[in-house]
């Protein structure tokens, strides 16, 4: 036998073995080995294709380090879940009676979202609720439909439902926009959508995460809210994609500075790109995979920030230029030094002007909304008064005296998310050394689910070296 006939008959041989063994681990019996040239053919295309894919996998885990790759997949790791419902039966399904019905079989609380009709067959979506998709699966076939029938229910995962509004649907819309924009602050709150009363009982799904959704709502704001200054789209499963089209609100005299892009799916820092073309002053990018990006690295986020918009004063509740000035640390109002007269009471032979009032008030809402709330007892003086007047079920009313008392409060409030544009503000000159300052806006609180309304009254006097507050009433409704 010549020598290349030898080496053909090894190959041979190596291929059949690494083809049992492969058949070994694929749990195959001995009579179900594939014997013949067609089923090796087979077998061997496949471990050609497995190679390919763990050659592809090691490549990119060469080009990409860990850090890189989990920045690549954040957005589609961390994403809304939906549920398709298809309900078909004899006759055509009713809301009332296939809601009706599921509910009394299913034991998981369920909210339907988006119910239609397409032919003989009715459709409904749920979000991020796997309990009762797989409930409702378990139906099929053990429901009646209205005549008697038994109905097919199939339950599919989806990506975000992508249903064009028609023109009566945009009319619904629109009405449910001009209900949420302010027009003395010039605010539309977009917040949650997609579960907006108004739009959940006319059967419409108005998710932002679509694309097209999206579209169809700049489009209306472009052409009825011009003059917008502050827009909030928190809450909306938002991704970087769908903002890429945002930059079709600008004008060339466009007024929109506060954006608020909280608790989205937002996971890459290009997204400051998509809005750059505004003039934004307050931008707010809490809860986004973004943020978790960079919290080894706060400064570097902050700095980035800045450089695309380089109008920007407020991220995230934070003074931009202070906390690059002070290299990542936010700029605080200090705890005051005591200095009292022989009678034991405060010195303050300061007068005080409008301006002091505004930075003063400035310096405390720049605080108030962050981990360091207890730090804004220093803004009130030792024997100050602090008054709550409030109907949340979370906030009791209540009245505290002395510095004590008021951290004790500070410390019991929820978390707070203050919306600046919506502030108006009234000072009055009581005198050379007293002034009244009353604060009005709106403001989101952790736990409530829609935003409410306060009125903020203060008397400032000199303390020290700057002002302090000595009685202070806060309204919340």
């Amino acid at each position: 036998m010549g020598r290349k006939s030898k080496l053909r008959r090894r190959k041979r041989e190596e291929d059949f073995l690494g083809a049992s063994s492969d058949l070994m681990a694929l749990g195959l019996d001995d009579e179900d080995k594939p014997m013949s040239a067609k089923q090796s053919s087979k077998l061997k295309k496949k471990q050609r294709k497995q190679m390919r894919k763990q050659a592809k996998h090691e490549k990119d885990k060469s080009r990409y380090p860990q850090h890189k790759r989990e920045k690549r997949s954040s957005e589609s790791t961390k994403h809304s879940k939906w549920h398709c419902i298809k309900v078909h039966g004899g006759d055509m399904v009713e809301k009332h009676f296939l809601y009706t019905s599921i509910g009394n079989f299913v034991d998981v609380e369920f909210q339907p979202l988006g119910f239609h009709k397409i032919d003989k067959m009715s459709c409904f979506y749920l979000e991020n609720n796997e309990p009762a998709a797989t409930a409702i699966g378990g139906l099929n076939k053990r429901l009646q439909g209205s005549d008697g029938s038994l109905l097919k229910i199939a339950v599919t995962s989806c990506q975000t439902p992508d249903l064009v509004l028609n023109s009566d649907q945009m009319e619904v819309l629109k009405c449910v926009l001009a209900r949420r924009f302010n027009g003395s602050s010039c605010l539309l709150d977009l917040t949650d959508l997609h579960h907006d009363s108004g739009l959940v009982e006319k059967d419409m799904l108005v998710s932002l995460a679509s694309p097209m959704i999206f579209k169809q709502v700049l489009r209306i704001i472009r052409e009825n809210v011009p003059h917008i200054k502050a827009l909030n789209l928190s809450k909306n499963n938002l991704r970087v994609g769908s903002l890429k089209m945002f930059q079709s609100l600008q004008t060339g005299t466009s007024q929109l500075n506060a954006l608020n892009l909280g608790h989205n799916y937002i996971g890459d820092i290009q997204v400051l790109k998509c809005i750059k073309m505004f003039p934004i002053t307050e931008l707010s990018l809490e809860f986004n995979p973004l943020v978790d990006h960079y919290k080894q690295n706060p400064v570097k986020y902050v700095s980035l920030a800045k450089k695309e918009l380089p109008g920007l004063k407020l991220l995230d509740c934070v003074d931009v230029d202070a906390y690059l000035l002070e290299n990542g640390k936010p700029k605080l109002i200090q705890e005051p030094k005591l200095h009292l007269s022989e009678g034991g009471t405060t010195s303050s032979s300061s007068s005080v002007s409008e301006e002091m009032v505004r930075t003063y008030l400035e310096q405390y809402y720049s605080l108030i909304d962050t981990p360091e709330r207890s730090n804004l007892v220093a803004a009130y003086t030792p024997d100050a008064a602090l008054e709550i007047k409030s109907t949340i079920a979370s906030i009791g009313a209540n009245v505290f005296v002395g510095q004590d008392k008021i951290r004790e409060a500070l410390a019991l409030l929820p978390a707070t998310q203050h919306q600046h544009s919506s502030f108006s503000l009234d000072v009055k000159l009581l005198n050379t050394c007293a002034a009244q300052a009353i604060v009005k806006g709106q403001c989101q609180i952790a736990g409530v689910g829609s935003v409410i309304n306060f009125s903020h009254s203060m008397n400032i006097v000199p303390y020290n070296a700057g002002l302090c507050c000595s009685q202070a009433v806060l309204e919340m409704r």
